[in-house]
């Protein structure tokens, strides 16, 4: 769907779709492609702009495309190149080039978290099914015997000079890019719509934020921080934002109530106990132009608990994060975002954390 836009004097003037406007000097008018799609389990939206209706119309065809390309070749839920890898585990596979750039990048955050982060948590994840229909903690021995497949170690890519990539996983391994892969595509998505004409935009991934320049006003998009206690568009804080992606991570986003015992397990499984992972901390959000380094580093800190969190905050020149405390009432802010962010809840206290 399209609709066209006015803007003067930092107002939006709405008009039916299709309808014919005349630029004048003191207005700028873009027309406004809008998408909507279910896949990866989550409702994707897109709000691109553009300075005309044909470019707005093809931004929602290519948007559609394009989405619907990387599904399928970063599932593990279907047919697929990723897939293929995991059926054909201990072997190499050729894969496209970006398949294996993003495994070697999810290794590398694997490496800097001490396995916080873990692309091969795929046995684990199919024991425990949380989102995917499991109704209650698998028993011990299953656990234990999925546990001994995960090792992002055991994963090797190759980046021959014909431009032919290979991955490799180990025996009884499988892949699961699910914790970087909306990221990554977040950030292609906003590249992509960018050289099709794009001049504003918004895309929300089921919650991962990606912005094409400043809204079509000129100032900056308002990015909402989800309240972990709330129902989903209920905000915790605000962001003005630009240019960037915007990803937030939490055991609120995906769980599991177990059908005897009533108890809730969160989908962020830890490799060292084969559980939802024990945190002190309700939710994650990182700020960064990488969709694929926020994605990642938010389900790392979830995992990796508040202390060792801030001590990579304190470290990373790039990190701009927000954790949220169990109890939801405290925050610590990255010193770079703290100036920017207005918790909209008062009463909890912000901290900020400086670099080192």
């Amino acid at each position: 769907m399209t609709a066209v836009l006015s803007l003067s004097a930092g107002l939006l003037f709405w008009a039916s779709a299709g309808a014919a406007q005349a630029a004048q000097d003191d207005k700028v008018t873009v027309y406004e492609a809008e998408v909507a799609s279910l896949t990866m389990g989550t409702i994707v939206n897109a709000r691109l702009y553009a300075p005309t209706q044909e470019t707005a119309d093809k931004l929602a065809d290519a948007f559609e495309k394009r989405l619907e390309a990387m599904v399928r070749m970063l599932t593990v839920h279907g047919e697929g190149p990723l897939n293929d890898v995991n059926r054909r585990h201990g072997e190499w596979v050729d894969v496209d080039c970006r398949i294996a750039d993003l495994v070697e990048r999810s290794k590398d955050v694997a490496r800097a978290s001490a396995g916080a982060f873990e692309p091969t948590i795929g046995p684990l994840a199919s024991v425990w099914k949380i989102g995917f229909g499991g109704t209650h903690r698998p028993d011990d021995k299953a656990i234990a015997a999925a546990r001994a497949k995960v090792d992002w170690r055991r994963i090797q890519t190759e980046h021959p000079e014909n431009g032919r990539c290979r991955v490799r996983i180990g025996r009884d391994q499988s892949l699961d890019l699910g914790a970087i892969a909306k990221g990554w595509m977040g950030t292609e998505l906003v590249r992509e719509m960018r050289e099709l004409g794009a001049v504003s935009g918004i895309i929300d991934l089921g919650g991962n934020i990606a912005l094409i320049g400043s809204n079509p006003s000129g100032r900056a998009w308002n990015v909402g921080i989800q309240d972990p206690t709330a129902e989903r568009g209920v905000p915790l804080a605000s962001l003005p934002a630009s240019d960037v992606s915007v990803i937030t991570s939490g055991a609120y986003e995906r769980k599991m109530v177990e059908n005897k015992t009533g108890k809730t397990y969160g989908h962020i499984l830890s490799a060292v106990t084969g559980e939802p992972v024990a945190t002190d901390l309700s939710s994650v959000s990182i700020v960064s132009a990488d969709g694929a380094y926020a994605d990642a580093w938010c389900t790392a800190f979830f995992a990796m608990g508040r202390k060792k969190a801030i001590e990579r905050m304190r470290r990373d020149k790039k990190m701009q994060a927000v954790l949220v405390s169990a109890d939801e009432k405290t925050a610590w802010v990255s010193e770079s975002l703290a100036p920017r962010m207005k918790f909209l809840n008062t009463a909890i206290k912000v901290v900020v954390v400086p670099r080192d």
